[in-house]
């Protein structure tokens, strides 16, 4: 009896330490979508860093309990000896994880603790059945230290088992979406997609509307099924008048089981780019599925599009439905055009003309992207009623979005946040932003992801566009020598082009650069990358 007390018990203590031990298994799966694909790439990506150190925590461990147990077998207590040595670097490993600076921790929502629960039985099953093996051959009791390898396979398994429900939970979270959204047929629907610029063009949107309607729409980056269903069931009154939802895509059918919930009475494409190339396969299969949403719009629906894109304006010219295109002076087949920019490091100024009406437009957004995203936005403003001055105003009060372009003063340095950019023509925008910055211009970026065989490539122009607009360069992680090599020969200083490890390592490196200095943060990848 006392043996099997024992063994239950460290099986129990056992299992929850190898679960806390998986704590970043769990956290790439939640920021890989829970798609196992992504937790590859990551492997990938990092080098099996994480394999590793699950090697060298199975075998330390093993190598203790097997040569203590080994060399005193037959004296009494040395299993829980071997058992203090389980948790003695079991403890060690997930102290140093603890520590490890993580850009978005995990979040413990209800999916996770599902699977958190399931895996710890798993581990559970493997412990005890270890231990009884032990009974047969002692020193194969240090075989538990294996169940340490093991954990990215318990992760995944769980994940495996659990997957079935998920799907039917999910299910039954958009059904209820669904439902809300039917008991409101006076709620005006607006749907935003495009490769880059939709959380920037909700944001401009909704203050527009907000001038005459109230206005709901889904917060940060909330644009996938869940994200939606999430704010439609717990956020939308219904006293609100409209609801903008972003809708994000990394595969094609994406937008469209988006845009079949939402059923929106108004669709507006802000971009076509090679984000998340890799997911999507080809830059065809990008723009398909964009049009999901045009394809997919409530009966009389309205397409907005916004023609500062090669492939928006094609886009334009294949819709099938009541549409607008906006863009440059002079696009032809716009219904909306801007003219006369000015793009400073303060902001921007532009005139907009809508249907022969125009007024001038100041903005403290940054970037010349900003014209013909606000004009695309003003457009569809002005459809539903909101006038030019009430358009205009609304331009002047839009604070910059967190992350996206934000000017934060420091004294004699300026940050230019824009951490949350992650496709090539946004970087080009924000470096040619920093260039327009005196004192010495630094960028700190970890490069572009998610791009396929065009990865190596598109970071070797990025690199192009820091020699360009950039004094010196941080440049962090596995893409960092493509970037630097496209940098240097493009005319930086080699010795200006630093390739560092972390994110950490590049703030140390700015400390050295003394003087008035503009700061670019582009592209802060989180820890899947």
């Amino acid at each position: 009896m006392e043996r099997l007390i024992f063994e239950l018990v460290f099986s129990a203590v056992g299992a929850v330490l190898l679960t806390l031990c998986g704590y970043k298994m769990f956290q790439i799966y939640q920021l890989s979508s829970y798609r196992t694909k992504g937790v590859f790439n990551w492997f990938k990506v990092s080098r099996f860093d994480y394999l590793a150190r699950y090697f060298a925590l199975a075998f330390l461990s093993f190598m203790g309990m097997f040569v203590y147990i080994g060399c005193f077998g037959r004296r009494e207590y040395v299993e829980y000896i071997g058992a203090v040595i389980f948790i003695f670097f079991a403890c060690v490993f997930i102290a140093v994880t603890a520590k490890e600076h993580k850009k978005t921790p995990l979040k413990l929502t209800p999916r996770v603790i599902r699977c958190t629960v399931l895996d710890f039985f798993l581990n559970f099953g493997l412990m005890y059945g270890f231990l009884r093996l032990g009974r047969l051959f002692p020193p194969s009791y240090a075989f538990t230290a294996i169940t340490m390898l093991l954990i990215p396979i318990t992760v995944a398994i769980s994940h495996i088992i659990m997957s079935p429900f998920e799907k039917l939970n999910n299910a039954g979270y958009k059904k209820r979406a669904e439902r809300v959204l039917a008991s409101m047929p006076h709620l005006i629907k607006i749907g935003i997609t495009g490769s880059y610029g939709k959380t920037s063009a909700k944001n401009i949107l909704a203050k527009m509307l907000e001038k005459k309607y109230r206005v709901a729409y889904s917060p940060a980056s909330y644009n996938t099924p869940m994200g939606l269903s999430r704010v439609i069931n717990n956020d939308l009154k219904v006293t609100d008048e409209v609801f903008i939802a972003e809708m994000g895509a990394r595969n094609v059918g994406d937008i469209k089981e988006l845009a079949q919930m939402i059923q929106p009475n108004y669709g507006l494409i802000t971009s076509v780019g090679n984000q998340h190339l890799e997911t999507f396969g080809t830059l065809e299969n990008i723009v398909n599925t964009k049009f999901e949403l045009v394809e997919n719009l409530a009966a009389g629906g309205v397409a907005v599009f916004n023609g500062d894109g090669e492939k928006v304006v094609e886009m334009f010219n294949r819709a099938g439905v009541e549409k607008r295109l906006s863009g440059k002076d002079g696009l032809v087949g716009a219904s909306a055009f801007y003219s006369d920019v000015e793009v400073g490091a303060r902001g921007t100024e532009f005139v907009a003309n809508i249907d022969g009406q125009s007024v001038k437009i100041s903005t403290r957004l940054l970037g010349k992207h900003v014209p013909g995203l606000m004009l695309s936005c003003a457009v569809v403003a002005h459809l539903l009623g909101v006038p030019l001055d009430g358009i205009a105003a609304a331009c002047g009060e839009i604070e910059p979005v967190a992350h996206r372009l934000q000017l934060i003063d420091r004294g004699d340095t300026v940050i230019i946040d824009d951490a949350y950019n992650a496709n090539s023509e946004g970087s080009k925008n924000a470096l040619e932003v920093l260039g327009k910055f005196d004192g010495k211009r630094i960028i700190v970026t970890p490069g572009l992801v998610e791009l396929g065989t065009e990865e190596k490539t598109a970071n070797e122009e990025l690199g192009k566009a820091i020699a360009e607009n950039a004094d010196y360069a941080m440049l962090i992680g596995a893409r960092a020598e493509s970037i630097k090599k496209g940098a240097v020969e493009n005319g930086m200083k080699e010795e200006n082009a630093f390739v560092l490890a972390s994110l950490d390592e590049s703030v140390e490196k700015l400390r050295e650069i003394a003087g008035k200095k503009a700061v670019l943060f582009e592209n802060d990848l989180p820890d899947n990358y």
